[in-house]
This record gives structure tokens, sequence and C-alpha cells, in this order.
């Protein structure tokens, strides 16, 4: 059994890092998330300009999207009926 961190472990242990970060500038400066994730996934992580904007969006957007339908739901004002 191998001890230590392997480089995918490492990774995602940076990625939480990076997300702590973005969300106490965010919410120091008052900024959105993505002026720092979407730089740092490029030059940190080495992912493409539109790979970075993707990602960020599929992180970002999700959550909030889904929570605000659950609470419109909650509230009478969504119908899946549809």
């Amino acid at each position: 059994m191998r001890h230590g961190l392997t480089e995918e472990r490492m990774a995602q242990i940076l990625y939480v890092i990076l997300g702590l970060v973005a969300g106490i500038f965010g919410g120091l400066f008052g900024i959105g998330g993505a002026v720092i994730i979407i730089p740092a996934l490029v030059y940190l992580f080495g992912l493409t300009q539109h790979t970075a904007q993707g990602t960020t969006l599929a992180i970002m957007v999700t959550p909030v999207g889904l929570l605000a339908a659950i609470r419109y739901c909650q509230s009478g004002n969504l119908n899946l009926s549809y």
C-alpha cells in the first residue's frame, strides 16, 4: 500500500482550497467567485479558457439553480405538470 498523497488527491485538495479562497474573497470584496476561479483554473491548473468557464458555470449555476427551483416549488410558483 502506497503512503502519501497521490497526484489526483492533491489536485482535489487544491480545488477545495481554490473554492474556499474564492468564497472568502467573494464575500469580503463583493466580487463573483468566477473572477478568481477562472484565472486560477487557466493559470494554475492548465485548463483552457473555455473549459475553465464551462467548469465554473457548472459548479456555480447548478447549486444556485437547484436551490432556487426548490424555493419556488415550496412557495407554489413552480408548475411541474408541464
